[in-house]
């Protein structure tokens, strides 16, 4: 069986490209009132991607519907491409159920990258739309640690010394998540929107939810009390 796994010399190209796109990302904004925030998981398992996507009301804070989608697809992780085996089933899941939203959220770093462009960059750029990116890690960067206090935070550098996204404690004496803008927004206002909403464990609640629901079976759409 051919290896899918890129040579050392396509890895180079990969890198490339990810560069010359990532000179289109826009780093201002938002222009536009965001009202509904769309945050995407995808786990695998036995050759299939299962994906969600969790629509959101930002202001009333609830989720509004909540997709699944299992689709045929599998691609090994490669260290600073994973849009290469994450957009796929991300474009799928959006364009099957034509989902609506303003905001794309994804456990994925936006311009925190090596290349200064990851999965929430790519995302965004694809759909025409504002995105953040959120880690469990520092995907990329320097910055101070924040006080172990929930709601402290410290920006994130890049190695010319610009803010690249923050660190943010959501929960007392628990690790900090790093957010980073991917497309159409800036580091203050991605950090901002995130700071509203709701955290009962590490991660926002949209996130949080998506990836428990990424873990589940079965393709269908879920409607929530929220509209």
């Amino acid at each position: 069986m051919r290896s899918i796994w890129p040579k050392d010399e396509r890895k180079d190209l990969y890198k490339d490209l990810q560069r010359r796109i990532s000179q289109k990302i826009i780093l201002e904004g938002p222009k536009t009132l965001l009202k509904i925030l769309l945050a995407l998981d995808v786990s695998y398992r036995k050759g299939f991607a299962y994906v969600s996507a969790v629509q959101w009301h930002i202001e009333r804070a609830c989720a509004i519907r909540i997709y699944l989608l299992r689709m045929r697809w599998s691609m090994p992780y490669i260290s600073g491409m994973f849009f290469i085996r994450e957009l796929p089933p991300i474009v799928k899941i959006v364009r099957t159920f034509s989902i609506n939203f303003d905001l794309l959220l994804l456990n994925a770093a936006g311009i925190a990258h090596r290349e200064g462009i990851g999965l929430a960059s790519h995302a965004g750029l694809y759909f025409k739309k504002t995105s953040v990116g959120i880690t469990e890690r520092v995907p990329y960067g320097y910055y101070r640690e924040p006080s172990l206090k929930r709601g402290s935070f410290s920006p994130l550098y890049n190695k010319r010394k610009e803010i690249i996204g923050y660190v943010y404690r959501t929960q007392d004496y628990v690790k900090p998540i790093f957010i980073t803008p991917g497309h159409l927004i800036d580091a203050k206002n991605a950090f901002y929107i995130m700071q509203k909403l709701p955290y009962f464990s590490r991660f926002p609640e949209p996130l949080r939810l998506a990836d428990i629901y990424s873990k589940k079976e079965f393709e269908k759409e879920i409607k929530e009390g929220c509209s």
